[in-house]
This record gives C-alpha cells, structure tokens and sequence, in this order.
C-alpha cells in the first residue's frame, strides 16, 4: 500500500482504543501505533553510459628522408678513335678512367654515345685491347668535368709518324646545344687527317660537278675546329684543297642527316693515306663519307 493510506489506517485505530472514563485507574497512555514504515525509494535510473569517444587517426608516417648519394650531378662525354695504327692493324683499345677499365672497347673510326660521369676531375688512359693501366700508351690527367657539360674527345694521329705525319694526340670540344633554330642543325668541322700533306689545308664549298664556289675555311691545320655553324640542312658539299691553290683534290657531298642537334663532322684519313669525312651523329652512331669520284 502506499504511504499516505497506511499512514490512515493506523490513525483509525488510534481513535477506536480511546481512554477509560476519569474514575477508572488508568491503564496508561494508549500506545501511539507504529509509524508505517516508508516505502523505499525507486532506484534512481542507471545513468547511460557514456559513448566512448573516437580512436585518434593514426598520424601518417613521415616520409622517409632520400639516400644522400653525395654529389649527383654529372656531364658527359663522347669519343671517336682516329688514330691510325700501321697497316690499320689491331686497333683496339681500351679506355682507362682513373687507373681502371672503363668497360669502352673501340676501333678505328668507332665512335660512342655519350656517357655520363659524376662531376669532377679524371685521369684518362688509352690502353692496347686486353692491357692493363701498365700498358698505357697515352694519358690524359686532370680532365676536369662540370655539372651538365657535354664534350666530345677524339684520338687522332699517327702511333708511329715518319716524316710530316701527325703524332698521336687527344682533341676535345664542348658542345652548346643552346640557341640552335628551330629545324637546323649545328655543325663542327673538325681536322683530324694526320697527313702531313692534308696540313694544312683550305675547304672550299663546292657545286655538284665539285667545283669551287666558295671558301668554307682557310689555314685548316691538323687539330683545327671550325664551327659551330648553325646551317638550314647538312646537304651540303665540301671539298678539300690540299696545296691550298684553288684547286679541289677531294669532295665530299655530305647528306641530309639530322636536325635541331650537333653533328660534328671529322676529316680523317687512314695509314694508307685515303681522306674520309666521319659524321658523328647525336645518338652516337657515324656516318662515313667517302670522296666523290674526280
């Protein structure tokens, strides 16, 4: 029952137990009727439990930092072997970088594309095929390369001259490919003939019966450059003129061949001495031009 109707029950039994008459001994106070006991409280609502709150997201891990490989920047460089070995005979050789086989094994007239090195400063040695650095029989110390250059090297000469011959030797040339227009081609002309009659020599611009028109260089001694010179075509043809009197010994009509690039053009000959034009073209291979039939 609930609280208030107990608590009116026990007041209707106090009044039925009233007192005896005032005559009467007293038995004593009626006994007051125990107080109902209180209901007990409704339990209080079991509070909700709180959502647990969102696992953090993982931080990304951090990038891992690059591999310092030290100093990556590099140049470059590409050969042409010239030399001319007696009887054109066993005309390998190997190339040496700082004392050690570079893996570069070439021939008369071979030439490379271009290989990368880290920048810095080298020591370069021609070596018979199959020697070691002992055998070196020529040496280029202290070639210094820098970040993005690119240079062409070439071996030409005689490895045993008589006479006028031209020794052996080592030429290079750096290359700009910067500014060419748009659609031409940049040409090096390059005087590697070691005969000692083809030194000097002048190189005449020459018609299509070979005849000259016009003079391209004068004075063109062995080891010479002429160029660059940024031309519309390589088409064009050129003739030698040995004893330098107007007259054109040996022509050459050089073909169309590349544009937007360097071709460098190398005039070369053999221990036989037959003069040929090497054309170096930018994706290492050569184009060899032989003389026009005078």
């Amino acid at each position: 029952m609930s609280k208030h109707l107990f608590f009116l029950a026990a007041l209707s039994l106090a009044a039925c137990s009233g007192k005896s008459d005032d005559t009467g001994s007293a038995s004593g106070d009626a006994t007051d009727g125990t107080d109902g006991t209180d209901g007990t409280d409704g339990t209080d609502g079991t509070d909700g439990t709180d959502g647990t709150d969102g696992t953090d997201g993982t931080d990304g891990t951090d990038g891992t930092d690059g591999t310092d490989g030290g100093n990556t920047a590099t140049g470059a460089l590409r050969l042409v072997h010239l030399g001319v070995f007696p009887m054109d005979t066993g005309t390998a050789v190997d190339i040496f970088v700082n004392g050690a086989a570079s893996g570069i094994t070439f021939s008369f007239k071979d030439t490379t594309p271009f290989v990368e090195l880290p920048v810095g400063t080298y020591d370069f040695d021609v070596v018979p095929a199959g020697g070691t650095i002992a055998d070196s029989v020529f040496s280029v110390p202290g070639f210094a390369l820098g970040e993005g250059d690119q240079w062409s090297i070439w071996a030409a000469g005689y490895v045993a001259p008589t006479g006028s011959n031209k020794p052996f030797s080592i030429g290079a040339l750096p290359e700009d490919r910067s500014g060419i227009p748009a659609g031409n081609v940049r040409v090096n002309l390059i005087h590697a003939a070691a005969l000692g009659a083809a030194s000097p020599v002048d190189v005449w611009v020459v018609d299509a019966m070979c005849a000259p028109a016009a003079p391209l260089v004068t004075g063109f001694n062995f080891g010479d450059v002429a160029g660059p010179t940024d031309l519309a075509s390589t088409a064009v043809n050129v003739g030698l003129d040995l004893f330098q009197d107007g007259t054109v010994d040996a022509c050459f009509k050089i073909p169309a061949t590349i544009t937007d690039d360097i071709v460098n053009v190398y005039a070369v000959n053999n221990d036989a001495g037959a003069v040929s034009l090497i054309a170096h073209l930018p994706d290492g291979s050569k184009a060899e031009i032989m003389p026009e039939a005078m």
